[in-house]
């Protein structure tokens, strides 16, 4: 990946009334899947409102196929606005659907790379308040692990979003899934203050030895 001065967030157009607004998580996602030569379709679960397929169709010009699967219809149209306001129409689909169909929708095994930021983060907290927010976190984290494993050819790589108060339960349900993590980016507003997001690299099967936790990335200086 290389130092954070390396990095670039190229420019972007998007609606001047974006009903869908993209996070930090969405940046980072879409500027840290880098994908390597021989990488020719590629799927994001839960698309949102398709920057994050934006940015890596712009990053990684050698990639035919991007496609994203989202179940809201208000945030598939979104997408198509924001994908074709880019020019990528011919690179870059939206598919209206629920993950967990993916790979009825797509082929099983048919991506060479698969990306998710699953919409929901615990605190970590196990509180009578919040326990059943703790518990759907789980779930779902589960659902978006599943669905990557059916629709990623064997070998192939992963990348994701997650919270550092997620990692250890993450860790499990990955590896439970043969989801193995190879390398781990800390993300960080600004230095001095806690990291707030995690972005994960792993390979479909691949082995648990080798793992690299590598230079932190600090968003204020991008």
């Amino acid at each position: 990946m290389g130092n954070v001065k390396d990095l670039i967030v190229p420019s972007f157009k998007t609606p001047e009334q974006m009903a869908v607004k993209h996070t930090h998580a969405s940046i980072v996602l879409g500027i840290l899947s880098q994908m390597d030569s021989k990488t020719t379709k590629v799927v994001e679960l839960g698309s949102g409102n398709g920057v994050v397929l934006v940015l890596m169709a712009k990053l990684n010009p050698h990639v035919e196929n991007f496609v994203g699967i989202e179940i809201n219809e208000k945030y598939c149209q979104v997408a198509r606005e924001v994908v074709n306001l880019n020019n990528l129409s011919e690179r870059v689909k939206i598919i209206q659907g629920d993950i967990q169909d993916s790979s009825n929708l797509l082929g099983h095994e048919w991506a060479d790379c698969v990306v998710f930021n699953p919409p929901f983060h615990n605190d970590g907290k196990k509180s009578q308040n919040n326990e059943r927010f703790l518990e759907r976190n789980v779930d779902i984290f589960d659902e978006f692990v599943s669905s990557a494993r059916n629709i990623l050819k064997y070998g192939h790589k992963f990348f994701a979003i997650t919270s550092p108060k997620n990692m250890l339960i993450d860790v499990e349900t990955l590896t439970a899934k043969q989801m193995i993590i190879k390398a781990i980016v800390p993300i960080y507003g600004k230095r001095g203050v806690d990291s707030k997001l995690l972005f994960l690299e792993g390979k479909k099967g691949g082995k648990k030895g080798g793992f690299k936790m590598k230079a932190p990335v600090f968003l204020s200086e991008l």
